[in-house]
């Protein structure tokens, strides 16, 4: 279930975690620039927003990858994208947003498509307002809005699931208890 995304921040990366773990996007912004020493949010990469998921209670899962995403630059730290997604299973395929979401796939996803973040769960996307509402809605791709975006390429798609409570972080960080 996606949440209403509210806060002020505007940014792509805090609304699909807002939407995904229900908090505020400038909270989400704090915690990317808590972790990452960071003085301004203008744009995340995926380690980064899986970062500051994993730190709201949502860890990742599973993962679909374009063929030549990983021959780019793909994360702000090397070593952080390890810690996260070194054990996450994931597929190496090349997909367009609207196919990847007319396949309504089950789970909480966060899709990096043309630069940009989307957050869908359950039939519904939503991302900062630029190219869906940030009021979740249903994906139906001969919604003009939503068919504008559908050809964009997915560079990757992460699913998260939710950490039980008194459950440990898969890989926890030093000096974390």
């Amino acid at each position: 279930m996606l949440h209403r995304i509210t806060g002020r921040a505007v940014k792509c990366g805090p609304a699909a975690i807002s939407a995904i773990a229900g908090v505020p996007t400038h909270e989400a912004a704090a915690v990317i620039r808590r972790l990452f020493d960071r003085p301004a949010v203008n744009g995340v990469h995926t380690d980064e927003l899986a970062a500051a998921l994993e730190e709201l209670g949502w860890a990742p899962d599973y993962a679909l990858r374009h063929p030549n995403y990983r021959n780019r630059r793909h994360a702000r730290r090397e070593q952080v994208w390890k810690r996260i997604f070194e054990n996450v299973p994931f597929d190496v395929r090349a997909i367009t947003l609207g196919t990847f979401l007319d396949a309504a796939p089950a789970g909480t996803w966060a899709i990096s498509a043309g630069g940009h973040f989307v957050a869908y769960a359950d039939g519904f996307v939503a991302d900062s307002g630029a190219w869906f509402s940030r009021r979740p809605a249903r994906w139906f791709r001969a919604n003009p809005d939503h068919g504008r975006v559908a050809l964009r390429r997915v560079r990757e798609a992460v699913r998260f699931v939710r950490i039980a409570p008194g459950h440990f972080i898969r890989n926890p960080r030093p000096g974390r208890s």
